[in-house]
């Protein structure tokens, strides 16, 4: 048996570079998006995201490829960009459902929550985090193909005419395709932090949604309370605030079509800041063993 001996106890400070807890944040981000998006994992974790991607960009080269076979400044103009969200709606939904919980509801059950408050993260640097990430794939959806049809109708001379409707356009996509993702993260967020099972909260993020949307076009349209009541559909709602962007508003169309634009915008903001206050109080309430 040999004898074990200590012959230094002095203690040695770390001299490398300390980055700052912002790094961490960025890191988690990161890694948060790679895993959503089912990189680094199995075939089958893949699936699911790169279908909603595809979905999301398919209606976009369809209308790139008529645009560009059309005679040189025929009109195919970006008046339809409204109509667009409208194509991708089952992709935000099932992103949302089935592919959004993942990034949080794994750390929970897993025990990586602990991990990662360890580090110079607390709750709500993880969440924003978290948050940040969801946001960061959903605008790849949102904002990703209206801007690539932007483009490639301003190549093909069927776009808007000038430099400052050219410029209105822009704006007026970054707005919505921002407010989308942002509501569709906050919500999945909310959601997903009631449980720690990620099959639990897909399906209580589907059937939720479903839900929303009878309840509001039922209550507004089958039991004639008032067009407001249309506010509950929280399907509907994100896309007509869309439509109100673009100013674009159908009122012989939905029941939501027929409530005023404040009031569109208001119920949003509020959602989204009902729902993350709602994730952040949940966050604070976790018990967390390190």
């Amino acid at each position: 048996m040999t004898e074990a001996r200590i012959h230094d106890r002095g203690y040695m400070a770390y001299s490398g570079h300390r980055h700052h807890p912002r790094r961490a944040m960025l890191n988690l981000m990161v890694h948060t998006m790679q895993r959503v998006l089912g990189i680094k994992r199995t075939f089958w974790q893949k699936v699911l995201p790169v279908f909603t991607l595809a979905v999301a960009f398919i209606p976009a080269i369809v209308l790139i490829g008529i645009a560009a076979a059309l005679p040189h400044g025929d009109t195919l103009g970006m008046e339809s960009t409204p109509e667009y969200y409208g194509f991708i709606t089952g992709a935000l939904f099932l992103f949302t459902a089935f592919v959004a919980p993942e990034a949080i509801c794994t750390d929970r059950r897993s025990g990586m929550l602990g991990l990662y408050l360890a580090s110079p993260l607390n709750r709500d640097t993880y969440i924003a985090a978290k948050f940040a990430a969801i946001v960061a794939v959903l605008g790849v959806m949102t904002l990703g193909p209206p801007l690539l049809l932007l483009i490639a109708f301003t190549f093909a001379d069927v776009g808007p005419d000038g430099a400052v409707e050219w410029l209105k356009e822009l704006g007026r996509i970054l707005a919505a395709g921002t407010a989308v993702a942002v509501f569709w993260a906050a919500l999945s967020l909310a959601l997903s932090s009631l449980t720690t099972r990620r099959s639990l909260a897909s399906v209580g993020i589907f059937v939720g949604l479903l839900a929303s949307s009878a309840v509001g076009d039922g209550l507004s349209t089958g039991a004639e309370l008032g067009d407001s009541f249309a506010l509950f559909n929280l399907i509907g709602l994100p896309f007509a605030t869309v439509a109100r962007i673009f100013g674009e508003a159908d009122l012989d169309g939905a029941p939501l079509n027929a409530v005023d634009t404040w009031a569109i915008y208001l119920t949003l903001i509020g959602l989204i800041f009902a729902f993350s206050l709602f994730t952040r109080w949940r966050y604070q309430r976790i018990e967390v063993h390190r």
